[in-house]
């Protein structure tokens, strides 16, 4: 893989992208971009983005996973394993028992990562510090978003924390 900067979290699979994605790819490698981690939402893109790959080898990069209220068949689970997270909004956590859920979810797909030795791609929304706190729990660390109340020092401690 060439050096510069990756594109850790896009969804370069939207039906908007569709028609032009050469020319994104094209511009991305002008910009020198040295990689693309093209993840998912849901089971029913897992083809879409594999076939990216396929298309644009050692620049598109699949992440496979779902949003954590996806329901998935047992065969998909076999391929969720690296986009992860909790989505705390109200839309989809609105009471305790729901957070609790999610919460469970990530936790399980952290031990499979774990267990396949693949990286995670962690998302939080309104659940910043539930998920850092959770990831410190099970010894992992990557997340590609961090909400704005986290103040510069606050970051600092977080990551100190765990390295």
């Amino acid at each position: 893989m060439a050096t510069g900067p990756v594109d850790c979290h896009c969804h370069l699979s939207a039906p908007c992208f569709q028609p032009d994605v050469a020319a994104v790819v094209r511009e991305a490698r002008q910009a020198a971009v040295a990689a693309l981690v093209t993840v998912t939402e849901q089971a029913g893109e897992f083809r879409s983005v594999l076939e990216l790959s396929d298309r644009f080898p050692g620049f598109v990069l699949p992440c496979l996973g779902v949003h954590p209220v996806q329901e998935v068949s047992p065969e998909e689970q076999r391929s969720v394993t690296l986009k992860v997270g909790l989505d705390f909004t109200p839309r989809f956590a609105g009471t305790d028992e729901q957070k609790e859920g999610q919460r469970q979810v990530l936790i399980k797909q952290v031990e499979l990562a774990r267990k396949l030795d693949l990286p995670l791609n962690v998302h939080s929304r309104s659940a910043g510090r539930p998920t850092i706190n959770l990831l410190k729990e099970q010894g992992v660390f990557l997340i590609h978003f961090f909400p704005s109340y986290f103040l510069p020092t606050e970051f600092r401690r977080i990551i100190s924390s765990v390295l």
